[in-house]
């Protein structure tokens, strides 16, 4: 959802950045989620029809920043592959409205989860948007 989401973002504010996602575990031989294609519908935010990538398969050398979910996943980008703290940032941490740094993924949860965490994720990715001049 949230590759989705910043993508849509970004090209709201025509922007001209490469945007990857990826999950820390390989779930690359794995269909998108129904739960997630369907919550960014609602919203009318194309969903992706990608399969997972695995962070091992980026350009982690040409990523400039990693915005993060959890604690956990940010230390798993610093232990297994080595990304400097400095270049990651935990995406709650841009919330207007201070919900918490971390964001739970919604996966097994209701729709209703879906849909909160879908609002949480973009408020936070325009959070990140506004304050941040990397991108400039």
């Amino acid at each position: 959802m949230a590759h989705a989401i910043f993508i849509e973002e970004a090209r709201k504010r025509s922007l001209n950045v490469d945007i990857y996602s990826a999950g820390i575990l390989d779930f690359s031989d794995q269909p998108p989620l129904i739960e997630t294609s369907r919550t960014c519908r609602h919203h009318n935010t194309p969903p992706l029809k990608e399969t997972p990538t695995w962070v091992g398969e980026l350009p982690l050398g040409s990523i400039d920043r990693f915005l993060v979910m959890e604690q956990d996943h940010a230390d798993a980008l610093r232990s297994e592959f080595g990304i400097p703290s400095d270049r990651i940032s935990l995406l709650g941490t841009f919330d207007p409205q201070q919900r918490g740094v971390e964001i739970a993924d919604p996966f097994g949860h209701s729709d209703l989860v879906y849909k909160n965490s879908y609002r949480l994720i973009r408020d936070c990715i325009i959070g990140y948007l506004d304050a941040t001049n990397e991108l400039d």
